[in-house]
């Protein structure tokens, strides 16, 4: 395994929390909302799991607890070694972000003016909620004692939705007056 993948990563990640059931794995994705910010799944933990294994990057141990065979995965120093060289450079690299409004505002001028300044009046109106949610989860996080690296990834779209809003606002008031 030449360089992990960034839901392989997100999966390293938890495990070097605690070795973790792949079914105790989806209840921590789901409670940390991790499928709004990450690339995993379900079906995908169950695959990487397999995969990192094979790679040498998680240890299984099984268990058999009720009569059934449990699997209790853990990050191998490989795989430690191999998620903090892809952590470091996740945290060098800025990605480009590919916003589907570009193709409607590309295109724009195949409106009527009219409809634009509605339209984006609107794409505004849920940019505030979305901002509204995401006060709210962090108010929620701080309440638990969320840690603070983690909590500046749940509010970090904020900083982008108001950079968002600025952007609209530009944009509306460089449009023509009428239709």
């Amino acid at each position: 395994m030449t360089e992990l993948s960034n839901a392989e990563s997100a999966l390293l990640g938890l495990l070097s929390e605690q070795p973790m059931y792949p079914y105790q794995i989806e209840q921590e994705v789901k409670f940390r909302d991790m499928r709004s910010w990450t690339e995993l799944s379900m079906s995908s933990i169950y695959k990487l799991l397999t995969k990192l294994e094979k790679a040498g990057m998680v240890n299984r141990r099984d268990e058999i607890a009720e009569n059934r065979l449990r699997k209790l995965y853990s990050i191998s120093d490989a795989g430690r070694e191999a998620l903090q060289a892809k952590l470091t450079a996740l945290l060098r690299e800025p990605e480009h972000i590919r916003w589907q409004v570009d193709i409607a505002t590309y295109n724009c001028d195949l409106l009527p003016v009219a409809t634009v300044r509605e339209a984006l009046t609107e794409y505004r109106k849920k940019l505030e909620e979305n901002i509204k949610c995401y006060e709210e989860l962090r108010t929620f996080m701080q309440g638990i004692g969320c840690p603070a690296n983690r909590l500046s990834v749940a509010i970090r779209p904020v900083y982008l939705l108001k950079g968002e809003i600025e952007w609209v606002d530009a944009f509306l008031a460089g449009l023509p007056e009428g239709d």
